[in-house]
């Protein structure tokens, strides 16, 4: 185990509060900017054990044939990520970090774009490079070599929260875009609705492998220290609120309607550099 740092990666702030406390792991708010972090954390030679332990298995459990009927649903509900950047960028070459099974990567495909992936899975990357066809770098971040300015976009699905060091990781990162790419990032929301309603049982604290909590202020604030400025933002609408609904019988379409006022449990950006 080791501690965090005393002072907010984000903001420098050191005053925090507990914000949340599941099965032995303590999650603490910064009262300056709203970053959520997880202290103590495990070391990364622990993590790495629990990453090897099932992590993949249990997150990442389908080998879809590229083909198939169930890969098409796949692709479908990757479809709106793809309509999130596209009017900005309709060509060029997209980097996903933290791949998974690379679905998302696959639809990018599928839409004309060039795709690579970025993935700590071996297991992951040996299904996305057969069966999909699809280049995978394994490793690091700080062990990943890709050329400088050569990525029109670069995204994060769920990815951040992992990273041990985010503004360390993103300055390497954000090295392989173009002048003009765009870096498109989409995290938990804990400030959202369904973290505050949830409580310790919103599925995405996700602990001890989401070593971050983003809120929109302190994603914002730490992708200005890293030199970007957001352009567009999205939330999704709240599940909890939308079962809640239904479960009183509102009818499913005005249930969805309704829950679309209340921010859900992620939140996206696109950031390019500024200037």
């Amino acid at each position: 185990m080791e501690k965090a740092s005393p002072a907010c990666i984000v903001c420098g702030c050191a005053e925090r509060t507990r914000l949340v406390e599941k099965q032995g792991w303590t999650v603490y708010k910064c009262a300056g900017c709203g970053l959520g972090v997880l202290d103590p954390r495990p070391d990364p030679e622990e993590l790495g054990r629990l990453y090897e332990k099932g992590y993949f298995d249990s997150h990442y459990s389908e080998r879809l044939k590229a083909d198939s009927p169930a890969m098409q649903r796949r692709l479908s509900q990757q479809s709106h990520r793809l309509r999130f950047f596209r009017r900005l960028k309709r060509e060029g070459l997209v980097v996903d970090v933290g791949c998974g099974m690379g679905y998302f990567l696959y639809a990018a495909k599928r839409a004309g774009y060039g795709v690579r992936g970025v993935d700590l899975s071996d297991w992951a990357a040996s299904y996305i490079t057969g069966e999909l066809q699809i280049p995978v770098s394994i490793g690091p971040i700080d062990e990943i070599v890709l050329g400088e300015g050569t990525v029109d976009v670069l995204t994060l699905w769920h990815s951040l929260e992992h990273m041990r060091h985010p503004l360390e990781s993103l300055n390497r990162m954000t090295g392989w875009l173009k002048p003009e790419g765009l870096l498109v990032i989409e995290v938990p929301n804990h400030e959202g609705t369904d973290a505050v309603k949830m409580g310790a049982d919103w599925p995405d604290w996700d602990l001890p492998y989401h070593l971050y909590h983003f809120s929109p202020k302190s994603l914002h604030m730490l992708l200005a220290a890293a030199g970007f400025e957001v352009i567009r933002e999205k939330t999704y609408l709240s599940e909890h609120v939308r079962r809640r609904l239904e479960a009183l019988f509102v009818p499913g379409f005005l249930a969805r309607l309704i829950a679309t006022f209340y921010s859900g449990s992620g939140y996206a950006v696109i950031a390019r550099r500024k200037g």
